[in-house]
């Protein structure tokens, strides 16, 4: 234990100013986040509106983030991550706030999609920003802690947000829709905060010295064939992950309330201690990178989830439902830092705005595609049926990507990039 600490002091003392106000930002930001993510499907079911209604926001957020990634992405290898985060930040706290107060459908499904798009443009910025302000050998620490971060923050936010619905409805005595209202402007506020640590950036060359040159694909492919080669296969890995994962992913609030009439808190509850499960994997993953390496232990991490998530799937008992979850969502999630790592390693430094953002929008694609098939299923199975079908496949798509993940990465296929270049 000693020993873990003092590595991770070490590290932290070799951060650069970037990097800390980086962590503020990102801190405060997914707090206000977490506390939206929770409670916005539950003001759409408390609306009057069937789970078809969900998985159709769901599916417009995702759309919306698929198509402006890509662009975003190339954005932030041409101008910079401060100024392209500056313009996601004011939207995505505009769309927000729009999402909190509007009820009527169409409303909801056009400030998603706007919503959506925006948010898309501050996650395009996240990895090549890390990425650029560290050395190869402080990313798998960097990003651990960086996920763990959010994780904390989407714990506090998730648990805030479960225990403000219940506050305002049972104790001020508010009707059910201003509660959640009102919890989803307190989440928007909080968000908000992350102005602050972002306008303290220093400038990174392309903010001093942006690009003005055009794009020439021949020359890109003849330069970097074998960055444009790797980033080809994480979006055949992330898509098939998305669709997998968007099959139960942002289903699981309304998923726990659907099968076992849990209380609003008490989903909170749940889900928040899923989120601190996997912030503690997340900094206890360098040392197993240190034993098995970064492409085994994403191996290992991501098939070791699967029988937690047929758990969850069949369990008709609340807590043991809740403990699969736990368990699904920590080791599953730990791999996420040493996949970061390795596409940023594989991947030349002018393409990794591309990398990044190309990775999100196959993301969120795949939610996009899966999301009517996980509500259709539960539509016409029910709530125990058709949660367990869609669960099921998204085990043995995870099975799959973790064996097209070793053959490309565990075979020594590819080398990394030289930092200098």
């Amino acid at each position: 234990m000693t020993h873990l600490l003092q590595e991770w002091k070490t590290q932290f003392s070799g951060y650069s100013r970037n990097i800390l106000l980086f962590f503020w930002f990102n801190f405060v930001w997914n707090l206000g986040l977490g506390m939206f993510g929770l409670v916005y499907n539950l003001y759409v079911k408390s609306l009057g509106y069937e789970q078809t209604t969900v998985g159709s926001i769901v599916g417009m957020t995702a759309l919306a983030s698929a198509l402006i990634l890509i662009p975003a992405g190339i954005m932030n290898d041409r101008l910079g991550p401060k100024r392209v985060i500056t313009f996601g930040l004011i939207f995505t706290l505009a769309a927000l706030t729009a999402r909190s107060l509007i009820e009527g459908q169409q409303g909801m499904l056009v400030s998603a999609f706007f919503g959506g798009m925006a948010l898309a443009v501050v996650s395009a910025t996240i990895l090549p920003f890390m990425a650029n302000n560290s050395t190869p050998q402080q990313r798998v620490h960097l990003f651990s802690f960086n996920m763990a971060l959010v994780m904390f923050a989407n714990v506090i936010g998730i648990a805030l947000g479960g225990v403000l619905c219940d506050f305002f409805q049972f104790l001020i005595g508010f009707d059910e829709i201003h509660s959640l209202q009102y919890t989803l402007l307190i989440g928007v506020g909080i968000a908000a905060l992350g102005v602050i640590p972002m306008a303290l950036f220093d400038k990174s060359k392309q903010e001093i010295q942006p690009k003005r040159e055009k794009l020439h694909v021949k020359e890109l492919w003849s330069s970097h064939k074998t960055s444009i080669q790797v980033i080809g296969i994480f979006c055949l890995l992330g898509l098939l992950s998305s669709t997998a994962g968007g099959m139960v992913v942002p289903y699981l609030n309304v998923y726990f309330e659907d099968r076992f009439e849990a209380s609003k808190s008490a989903i909170g509850i749940v889900v928040a201690l899923g989120q601190g499960a996997t912030a503690i994997a997340f900094l206890i993953g360098p040392m197993i990178v240190k034993r098995y390496g970064e492409v085994k232990s994403v191996v290992y991490l991501q098939l070791s989830s699967i029988p937690f998530l047929l758990l969850t799937a069949f369990s008709a008992n609340f807590y043991l439902s809740s403990g699969g979850y736990l368990f699904r969502q920590a080791l599953m999630n730990a791999a996420n830092p040493f996949y970061n790592s390795i596409k940023m390693s594989y991947v030349h430094r002018s393409l990794r705005g591309l990398a990044s953002s190309s990775g999100e929008a196959v993301f969120n694609l795949g939610w996009f595609l899966a999301s009517p098939v996980s509500t259709g299923l539960v539509f016409r199975y029910g709530s125990y049926y058709g949660y367990a079908y869609a669960f099921c496949i998204t085990a043995v798509v995870y099975s799959l990507i973790s064996y097209l993940f070793y053959f490309f990465f565990g075979k020594n296929r590819f080398k990394p990039v030289d930092e200098s270049s």
